[in-house]
């Protein structure tokens, strides 16, 4: 019995050992396997090990600033805010009362609070957002929001394309879509070098224990973010923010269809202010008006063609404006075409019907004065026949109806054939700049991050239509216009203006003109100061409501006036009114000096002996800097805002222009958050309280 249990032990531990042996070799095969390959189960042993203990982080690229000329930011990326709803009763800081938190987030949202509240109605789920109610919202908003103190509301913050001045520009600026993506303007055509491109920085970590320290002894890699190049734009500041508060009063007191306004700096070309109505307001992204009826739409430019007519009969030294004509009406081909009084002025001087806006006068200079070959020739050196090659896309091309005798002739006085309005502005520019037509822009320059320039426009002359002595011969007659003629609603105190009205039918779509004293294009072209303009201006108004004491001049005029008034003044243009000290006096400019260094006493009492308004940021008793800077032409009643020793205080801001907040946020660091146009009512930073560089304001426009 024993041999026999040992001779079973003994096979029962070779059979064992076999078993041992046949795993060791598994294992050291499976092992040495691993060891040559480097993977199990297809899966990269080394590679699954770095994810494992690689940590990586994106680094985002932000969009690259729009500016005005100066530099005031009008479009940038800013923080944003998602409202997102706790509903799960297991979070002790859930929704308690659905229909009172759907009330209150509804005023400060601006919307239905049956929609707020159907959205936090999902009992299933744990949180839940408000879809575009909720998504996007400002930091004012979210700042009322938190006041509340509403038990499961929460914010989620993001980075969104915004826009600091409203509407500002919005038809240059342009917009962009919820995924940043540019869809109009400056936004679309430039988005390549506004966008920037993304980085990363990847680190090991202990993905072993699980903590997520970093490894000892291992070096990062990154790669910085690079964000897109700002651009700057020929926009000015105060010029345009004039031109968008001007047109709004407009619309309010006349609500027409369209608003068209185009400003531009003669000699350079440079597109100081531009604006639309309707209007695109991008921060609200609900516009679908995308287009820039300034650049893309083209229509009957009515008697504003006349400025082209006549400067042609000029240069081509057959106009005599003492000489008489018929009045009235006149024929061509068998077809009458009239006065706009119908039964004219009796024999006139040429002079005269310039002033009258005599359509007859100008039928008879292109028909047998100039020729209609002739008049087509100046036509196309005008630019007429093309675009402009503005720095934007989506310009349009008007068309001539310039086969007829009949359609020759109309479109010597604006009727038949269709400009746009930037063709007219810049065929404009060579009468205010003595012959030179000078090529449009809006961008001025492109910068990198670091400031470097990559792209700059420079004037450029497009054609010399007509000569230095016929521009000043033209805007002579046109300076009659408005002081003897149709124009004399667009006299301005301090400066001569010379122009021209328009009075455009409009299509009905059937090959006929709409019926009624306001379904008419009301435009006038102008430019100032006549003997050496500064500025040129258009201004078309569509199917204004008028009262029966008004006419479609009293619209364009409430534009045009004060945008050409104002921005004369700003560049400090010299007056060109006979016999008018005090207005003379009224525009010389103040050119500010350096007061760094200086006591802040007796700077205040210097700039107010100058007329300027100081307004202290400080409680120190030494100006350490301020704004505007050294060299800069004031108007006086202007803001010069002083920065002192110490810690800066808020001022009282209310009344101020967004202009004058733009200055005041360069100066501190303060980042703004503004609703609505016009001039503040309402400031987050009351009085006196310190401001430190970040600090958000948000106020409020009316």
């Amino acid at each position: 019995m024993n041999f026999k249990k040992s001779v079973n032990m003994n096979r029962g531990s070779v059979f064992l050992s076999l078993i041992f042996f046949v795993l060791f070799l598994v294992v050291l095969f499976r092992f040495l396997f691993i060891m040559v390959t480097g993977t199990v189960d297809g899966v990269n042993l080394v590679e699954n090990k770095e994810t494992r203990i690689t940590k990586e982080g994106i680094l985002e690229g932000k969009k690259g600033e729009i500016l005005t000329n100066d530099g005031e930011k009008i479009a940038v990326d800013s923080q944003v805010y998602t409202v997102i709803g706790v509903l799960s009763k297991e979070n002790p800081n859930h929704i308690k009362d659905i229909p009172d938190t759907a009330a209150k987030l509804a005023k400060v949202l601006k919307t239905d609070s049956k929609a707020i509240e159907k959205s936090l109605s999902d009992s299933k789920a744990y949180q839940v957002e408000l879809g575009k109610i909720g998504r996007n919202i400002t930091f004012t908003q979210m700042q009322e929001i938190s006041n509340l103190d509403l038990p499961g509301i929460i914010f989620a913050p993001d980075i969104r394309r915004t826009y600091p001045l409203g509407d500002f520009a919005s038809h240059i600026v342009g917009i962009t879509d919820f995924d940043g993506k540019g869809i109009s303007g400056i936004e679309k055509e430039y988005s390549e070098e506004l966008l920037g491109t993304d980085g990363y920085i990847k680190k090991k970590i202990d993905g072993f224990i699980g903590f997520g320290y970093d490894l000892p002894q291992e070096e990062s890699k990154s790669k910085p973010p690079q964000n897109g190049n700002n651009i700057y734009t020929t926009l000015d500041m105060n010029i345009q923010t004039i031109l968008e508060d001007s047109m709004n009063q407009v619309v309010k007191e006349y609500n027409p269809e369209k608003i068209i306004g185009i400003v531009m700096d003669p000699k350079t070309g440079e597109i100081v202010a531009l604006s639309n109505r309707p209007s695109i307001y991008p921060n609200e992204q609900n516009e679908v008006n995308y287009l820039n009826y300034a650049l893309s739409s083209s229509f009957e430019p009515g008697s504003t063609m006349k400025i082209f007519t006549l400067a042609a009969a000029i240069n081509e030294g057959v106009y005599n404006g003492q000489e008489k004509y018929k009045s009235g009406a006149i024929e061509v081909t068998g077809e009458l075409i009239h006065d706009h009084n119908k039964t004219g002025w009796g024999m006139i001087t040429y002079d005269k019907g310039v002033e009258l806006s005599s359509n007859v006068a100008f039928t008879i200079l292109a028909k047998d004065k100039l020729g209609f070959d002739r008049f087509y020739r100046y036509l196309q050196e005008f630019g007429f026949d093309k675009k402009t090659g503005i720095d934007m896309g989506n310009e349009g091309l008007g068309k001539f109806v310039y086969n007829r005798p009949i359609e020759k002739a109309t479109t010597a006085f604006g009727q038949g054939s269709t400009f746009t309005p930037i063709q007219l502005v810049t065929a404009a520019s060579s009468i205010a700049n003595d012959g030179k037509m000078m090529k449009p822009y809006v961008i001025k320059k492109i910068l990198d991050e670091k400031g470097k320039i990559l792209e700059e426009n420079k004037p450029k002359v497009l054609n010399k239509p007509v000569s230095a002595e016929t521009a000043k011969k033209t805007r002579e007659l046109l300076t009659s216009v408005v002081t003897d003629g149709t124009g004399t609603y667009f006299q301005l105190n301090d400066f001569q203006v010379a122009g021209k009205t328009g009075t455009a039918q409009i299509s009905d779509g059937e090959g006929g003109y709409q019926v009624g004293r306001n379904n008419y294009m009301f435009s006038f072209l102008g430019m100032a100061p006549a003997e050496d303009p500064r500025l040129i201006m258009y201004v078309a108004v569509e199917k204004p409501n008028l009262k029966a004491d008004q006419v479609g001049a009293n619209a364009v005029s409430d534009i045009f006036n004060t945008v050409m008034d104002y921005g004369l003044k700003k560049l400090n243009a010299t007056s060109d009114v006979v016999n008018n000290k005090s207005n003379s006096e009224e525009v010389t400019p103040t050119i500010m000096e350096s007061y760094k260094e200086k006591s802040v006493k007796n700077s205040v009492s210097i700039l107010k002996g100058k007329g300027l308004e100081p307004i202290i940021l400080g409680q120190g008793e030494k100006v350490v800097e301020t704004e505007p800077i050294e060299g800069t032409e004031l108007l006086k009643g202007s803001k010069v805002l002083i920065k002192t020793e110490g810690k800066k205080v808020m001022p009282d801001i209310t009344g101020w222009s967004l202009s004058d907040v733009m200055k005041l946020s360069s100066l501190t660091g303060l980042e703004i958050q503004h609703e609505g146009n016009g001039f503040v009512t309402s400031q987050s930073i009351g009085e006196g309280k310190e401001i430190k560089e970040g600090n958000k304001l948000s106020i409020k426009l009316k």
